[in-house]
């Protein structure tokens, strides 16, 4: 389907997310990080290249409206940061006003529309680390937040809500792909050496190309991904 996909729209570049199978990054040109979405897209724009990018519309349409580039977005969503409701974070931002507002662009555009900070998980964390706010309304997943008491912990942290006021988990931002990944499973990896994945060679030599592509780009213009406090990202108003 996402073939058929691309194949409609032969004049644009193909631009993927680095969370897609090696099937869908064969099929594209560039993947992208979050923290390098931004400079890579602006810098296909400033070629005059047209874009088709996947899977996230969220994230699309916030790399849209940052660069004015000519994007079409496929219609795909995280389901994590895809719960996140704007109105509900209104109401959690009124009874918290010193609360600085930190979301990943993967969500909603009335959550993006309210953040402080935009921002990929790195740079998230590195806002409250080095922010000066006494407390932080964070949209991600939930198991940042742990790292984050770690590192940060004097400052006060407030799960973003997921759902309304008559719900039984007012927050329930769990990645139940994410959570398959324990500390017991990483050690039998690592005793065992396995268990091996084998990509076949024209997925992986396809993928391969459009990954090292990205990372060409960020050998070539590494001050592309310099940003003021450590890598975030200051949002300038509603996206």
């Amino acid at each position: 389907e996402f073939a058929a996909f691309c194949d409609a729209h032969p004049d644009r570049e193909v631009v993927v997310y680095a969370n897609t199978s090696a099937a869908v990054k064969a099929r594209a040109d560039w993947m992208v990080t979050s923290s390098c979405a931004l400079p890579i897209v602006a810098h296909l724009k400033s070629l005059g290249r047209k874009i088709l990018w996947a899977p996230d519309r969220h994230l699309g349409r916030y790399i849209q409206e940052q660069t004015g580039a000519d994007m079409l977005c496929w219609s795909g969503a995280c389901i994590v940061h895809d719960e996140f409701k704007g109105t509900e974070l209104s109401l959690l931002r009124q009874k918290h006003p010193q609360a600085q507002v930190l979301v990943h662009p993967e969500s909603p555009a009335a959550v993006v529309a309210q953040a402080d900070v935009v921002g990929s998980t790195s740079q998230l964390l590195q806002a409250v680390i080095h922010g000066d706010a006494p407390e932080y309304i964070v949209a991600t997943d939930n198991g940042l937040m742990h790292r984050m008491r770690q590192l940060a912990g004097d400052k006060v942290l407030i799960e973003a809500p997921t759902a309304g006021q008559s719900a039984t988990c007012k927050s329930c931002a769990h990645c139940p792909w994410m959570a398959m990944n324990g500390l017991e499973n990483l050690v039998h990896c690592l005793q065992t050496q396995g268990p091996e994945i084998q990509v076949p060679d024209p997925i992986r030599h396809g993928a391969v190309q459009c990954i090292e592509r990205m990372l060409d780009f960020v050998r070539q213009h590494p001050q592309t991904l310099t940003r003021k406090v450590e890598g975030f990202v200051p949002h300038q108003g509603a996206a």
